[in-house]
């Protein structure tokens, strides 16, 4: 599955390690280590999870639940704490988290939860097409448009930063990981995903990237 994650948490150990988990799972992972720069990056853009430390400064986990339920209905957060106070723990489900995971964790236990969650997620629909984020799959007036799994996964990333210009090296990362030692063809698979649409969605921005463009 192919989601986005939003991951506060300023225990360096502690945020290497999930990020970790999840990107096993194929999930794409931005971390914050502060409450208040972590809200400017909510307010610009969505994640699929948001997975959240009580303890963070800036703004706390508790009142970033808070902060999130009032920008963004519908949004799936996760606590992540070690924390046994009971008055968090309560003050978290009161301001909308949809579940609470306890330090020290298993591995198994996190990507159970985060899962389960994000069962329900949704999909993108613009100009008659439509992108489902739990399956990666595209569609144009309901009719499925095959996708290789690189093109899938460019796509994802480009559609999950929609409007906004997404580096080549963080293309580079997702599309053919971080080990890949030669040149990827990015350029190829660009003109292979524009190949996918019968309109220009995919702006090259000259040395930087591309950007993924659909009116709102």
């Amino acid at each position: 599955m192919l989601y986005s994650v939003l991951l506060i948490e300023d225990n360096y150990q502690h945020a290497k390690i999930v990020k970790r988990i999840l990107e096993k799972n194929d999930f794409l992972v931005v971390v914050e280590d502060n409450g208040k720069e972590a809200l400017e990056n909510i307010k610009k853009r969505d994640y699929d999870l948001y997975l959240i430390d009580i303890n963070i400064p800036g703004i706390n986990g508790v009142e970033l639940v808070k902060y999130i339920r009032e920008l963004k209905e519908g949004a799936n957060i996760i606590m992540i704490t070690a924390s046994d106070d009971e008055y968090d723990f309560r003050k978290s489900y009161e301001y909308g988290c949809d579940d609470y995971i306890k330090k020290p964790f298993k591995a198994a236990e996190i990507e159970v939860r985060v899962n389960h969650l994000l069962k329900r997620k949704a999909s993108l629909k613009w100009d008659g097409y439509e992108f489902v984020w739990e399956s990666g799959d595209l569609f144009k007036d309901g009719k499925l448009v095959d996708l290789t799994k690189k093109e899938r996964k460019l796509l994802y990333l480009l559609l999950n930063n929609v409007n906004l210009t997404v580096k080549k090296d963080k293309i580079i990362e997702y599309v053919w990981g971080e080990n890949y030692q030669k040149e990827p063809p990015i350029r190829q698979l660009i003109k292979q995903l524009r190949e996918k649409f019968d309109k220009d969605y995919i702006k090259t921005i000259v040395a930087t990237g591309y950007r993924f463009e659909i009116e709102s």
